[in-house]
């Protein structure tokens, strides 16, 4: 598929406000090879020399280690580029983006505490008011969740963790919207974090235990006998299958086996599973964390995937990471691997899946015990990953155009302030109190940007399915949106209220002539190679005569010789602007 094609068919854009034509005027079209309109109805894996995981051979340059940061990371300051750089060999910069890194600290004292008292017991007293109170409030700091994440993302050093931990809360979904307590969201993402490079089979453990997990697909209300947590009351049973489906087509498995393509699995193995998997509740009380009950726990004999026996959690667990496929042909554990790294693949080379490839992936994932290190090194290192037609194939998601934008441009912002929201002393026409937002800033990339308008807002995917991505991320006014932001916040002097027109938001690009000058031997370079490496800072593709010329003209708006060249806030801002606007700053 020619995605620069695409991304101009999407819509038009903000050329016009940046003193440039438009873009189908002024731009050529690239094209891939084999690729055509009708890909979008029918997406194919890329054409590739290579469909395994043989290592990369070719030459490490600049273009090669430029992508490897672009597709690990989301966003690459130059900083990190040239740090990148001085480690001299790919398998350098791959281990240093693999290696553990410390886990961030708590966002503010409210992620411990008691969840607040449910709404219905204050209603019985006659405490409407004071339950909806609590909500507003539970609801503000459930905000603050995703912005200390925005915040994590945007200072995230040379590691590929955030990446995955964005990627993983896209596979194994919760969602703010069923969960509505900040203590379980907060677990929820370090969870996350903390199984993100780790062992798949101790992640899916870690994950069907997670308390929110258990509220949003019910795990909470799967029992045998009392109720978990209860200490008195009636016994009886509601067996809820909601997770143990979910486990196995969404989290583990997959509909099909990735051979023959028949079932991996029937409806009386969901009902199987549901019932080794009753018992489990989260604690109501930090550390927020999911208790087994004995006594609300089906004790006997269930058969699921073909095997028998008195199953619970850590049972069902190993059967689906030895599972032989429906036909008892395939390795033990090859399906759930494979499953696996499709969405690995998908995430980090083509939203289309290459089988052979994910295939070979698969088979190491399994030779490894299910440590995703040793895939993701491998990938990472492949001639696959490298090839030319896997370079700048994907669209950024929301959040990655973001942190791209900040990052890359050097554009400051409020950072997060951990302050518990407390009530500003108003309330609304309901007489419900309003609460003051610590974070305005990142609340307005994280909910207002990157959610409402480009739709992806962290730790609410739209179900549990999780957000489709690929060419899903891109539509006329989307397209548009992100022109929109590109052009305000790169915009020196800002407009209004740092950037944007929201009140209280900052986004500033405070000083584009300090971004330039940040460049290699910036001194010893001429105008127009200060043009392609500022470029390059943003792109990792050759532009055509068309483009570049626009952005040198952006560059030296005087047309001075280069003896006489210089630069000035408003040059570097109108460059940068032009820059973030052509269609290939979506692509990475």
């Amino acid at each position: 598929m020619d995605r620069r094609k695409f991304l101009i068919g999407s819509g038009a854009t903000l050329a016009a406000a940046a003193g440039l034509a438009k873009a189908e005027d002024s731009f050529a079209y690239s094209t891939v090879p084999g690729y055509s309109e009708k890909d979008l109805s029918d997406p194919k894996p890329l054409q590739t020399q290579s469909s395994d995981l043989t290592p990369y051979s070719g030459p490490w340059t600049d273009t090669t280690l430029r992508h490897l940061l672009r597709r690990a990371m989301l966003g690459v300051p130059l900083a990190q580029f040239q740090a990148a750089q001085n480690m001299g060999s790919m398998s350098a910069v791959v281990d240093q983006l693999l290696t553990d890194q410390p886990m961030p600290g708590k966002p503010a004292p409210y992620v411990d505490l008691i969840a607040p008292p449910d709404a219905d017991d204050l209603i019985a007293f006659g405490k409407l008011l004071a339950a909806q109170d609590a909500n507003r409030l539970e609801t503000t700091r459930q905000r603050q969740i995703s912005n200390w994440w925005m915040d994590l993302i945007l200072k995230e050093n040379l590691s590929i963790r955030e990446h995955m931990t964005l990627l993983w809360s896209n596979h194994f979904v919760t969602g703010t919207d069923v969960v509505p307590l900040t203590g379980y969201t907060y677990t929820y993402n370090q969870m996350l974090r903390a199984n993100a490079l780790g062992n798949l089979k101790s992640f899916v453990r870690a994950v069907s235990i997670d308390p929110s997990m258990l509220v949003y697909l019910n795990g909470n209300q799967n029992y045998v006998g009392k109720p978990p947590g209860s200490t008195r009351g009636s016994t009886g049973s509601n067996i809820n299958e909601n997770y143990a489906r979910e486990l196995q087509e969404l989290f583990t498995l997959g509909l099909n086996d990735p051979i023959t393509g028949d079932p991996n699995y029937t409806e009386d193995d969901v009902q199987q599973a549901a019932k080794a998997l009753t018992g489990w509740a989260p604690t109501t009380v930090a550390p927020f964390q999911g208790i087994f009950y004995p006594a609300s726990h089906s004790n006997d004999t269930k058969t699921f995937l073909g095997k028998s026996g008195n199953w619970a959690l850590d049972d069902i667990i190993d059967i689906i990471f030895s599972y032989t496929g429906p036909k008892g042909s395939n390795a033990p554990g090859f399906n759930t691997a494979y499953w696996f790294c499709q969405k690995i693949y998908m995430e980090f080379v083509y939203y289309v899946p290459n089988p052979d490839v994910v295939t070979a992936m698969a088979n190491l994932l399994v030779q490894s015990n299910f440590e995703l290190k040793p895939v993701l090194k491998a990938l990472l290192e492949s001639d696959h990953f490298y090839d030319p037609n896997v370079l700048n194939a994907q669209l950024k998601s929301p959040v990655n155009f973001i942190a791209s934008l900040v990052r890359e441009f050097g554009l400051t912002y409020t950072p997060f302030d951990p302050t518990d929201p407390s009530w500003s002393g108003n309330r609304d026409s309901n007489n419900i109190k309003i609460y003051t937002d610590p974070n305005p800033t990142l609340t307005y990339l994280t909910t207002g940007v990157a959610g409402t308008s480009l739709g992806q807002q962290l730790l609410q995917p739209p179900n549990v399915k999780g957000w489709p991505g690929g060419h899903n991320w891109i539509s006329t006014g989307t397209f548009q949106q992100r022109e929109i932001y590109s052009y305000t916040y790169l915009l020196n002097p800002p407009v209004l209220d740092g950037g944007t027109k929201v009140k209280g938001v900052k986004v500033e690009f405070l000083s584009p002539t300090a971004w330039a000058q940040a460049l290699t031997n910036f001194l010893a370079l001429k105008s127009h190679d200060i043009s392609t490496a500022l470029t390059s800072i943003v792109l990792n593709k050759t532009l055509g005569p068309n483009e570049s010329g626009t952005l040198y003209s952006s560059l030296n708006a005087q047309n001075l010789p280069d003896s006489d060249f210089y630069l000035t806030d408003k040059n570097v801002s109108d460059f940068a602007i032009a820059l973030a606007n052509l269609p290939e700053f979506q692509l990475v």
